[in-house]
């Protein structure tokens, strides 16, 4: 069972939006997160704020914007921050090329093509490293962009996964080829290869879009995707797959019984698996529901941790696109992960109420 027992506000400014809150526990005791902010959810002003908090999230203070809000001819957007074992922090982030007004061409369903974005610090996050850009060898550029998507996973000292998904970049005629996959490092981030897909529906017909995955208790990797049918505005329900070998080979994706867009898995000590997720049917809302076999979540006793209400969707669109209605969602991006000390989950994710597009965090307990 599920039951909400605290929540609060990471950061809300009526001068500008915030989305895509990642919560970081440091050894120290300290919080970092990490978000992105501007006009709207893809706009050319995106860039990264950076956030701490000594009181567990009560009180949080900014750092600022992470370019000061310098046009540098980029789009910053989904950062994640990571604590490596030497106590180096790690962020991964993506940067779009700004050269429209969409983050997506509506007509052509073509994305502005992205770079991925490691840095680095050595003091807790105060300061940082210019961007190490990461590149994937085994995706042609003319035919394929590499966003970021999922969680960065350290599994060992000698294998670190960073998940991506493609699509098609703008210039490109051909239908999109989506693949979610990752790649490997092998010398603590230095140098990344070993291109390796999750999933795929090679028909081109599904879609499996925002993978976002965990490691379980037993160590096998457990990847939840959002599933659409493309050339539609119809999802399927929530599908998941798992790799027993750490990552080189992946089940193939069947469906859960979770009507969501992003959904998140946050593994529980016990085996069981929470999955916060988007729930954009009426009642349009962010949800939580637990499994005991990966695949089955008990919806008769999940969680609203956000009830969109009024405010699901902002503004109205100028044509019957799916991309540009889903560029006007007031809520997203879900995530979490359990506390150890207190036995409860830390959900965190960016709604709208009152007209401001804002991030928060809701605490959880399970039993």
């Amino acid at each position: 069972m599920l039951q909400i027992l605290d929540q609060d506000v990471i950061s809300r400014d009526s001068s500008r939006a915030a989305f895509m809150p990642v919560i970081t526990p440091l050894s120290s005791g300290e919080w970092l997160a990490c978000q992105h902010v501007g006009t709207a959810l893809a706009s050319p002003d995106n860039d990264i704020e950076i956030l701490d908090s000594s009181d567990r999230g009560r009180t949080w203070n900014s750092r600022g914007r992470f370019h000061g809000g310098d046009d540098d001819g980029f789009a910053y957007r989904g950062p994640e921050i990571s604590e490596l074992p030497d106590g180096r922090l790690l962020m991964a982030a993506c940067r779009f090329h700004n050269e429209g007004t969409h983050l997506f061409d509506l007509e052509t369903e073509a994305l502005e093509r992205p770079e991925l974005l490691l840095y680095w610090s050595e003091d807790r996050g105060h300061s940082w490293s210019d961007p190490q850009l990461l590149t994937i060898d085994a995706l042609p550029p003319e035919k394929y962009t590499a966003n970021g998507a999922g969680r960065f996973l350290q599994l060992a000292e000698d294998r670190w996964l960073f998940f991506v998904e493609t699509w098609k970049p703008t210039g490109y005629d051909g239908p999109p080829d989506q693949k979610a996959a990752f790649v490997v490092s092998s010398d603590q981030g230095r140098t990344w290869n070993d291109f390796t897909v999750v999933a795929d529906d090679t028909s081109g017909r599904l879609l499996y879009w925002d993978m976002m995955e965990c490691v379980l208790p037993d160590g096998r990797i457990y990847a939840m995707f959002w599933t659409h049918v493309h050339g539609t505005k119809n999802d399927l329900e929530n599908h998941w797959s798992v790799s027993e070998d750490g990552g080189l080979t992946w089940s193939a994706p069947r469906p859960t019984n979770l009507p969501g867009q992003v959904c998140s898995p946050i593994p529980l000590p016990d085996g069981r698996v929470a999955a916060i997720y988007n729930h954009r049917h009426d009642p349009h809302g962010i949800h939580v529901a637990l499994s005991e076999d990966l695949e089955t979540f008990d919806r008769d006793n999940e969680v609203v941790v956000f009830d969109a209400g009024a405010e699901a969707q902002l503004g109205e669109t100028s044509t019957d696109t799916f991309f540009e209605e889903h560029l006007l969602i007031g809520f997203g991006k879900p995530c979490g992960h359990f506390e150890p000390d207190t036995g409860t989950l830390l959900t965190y994710f960016w709604c709208t109420s009152g007209g401001v597009t804002h991030t928060r965090w809701v605490r959880l307990g399970v039993s």
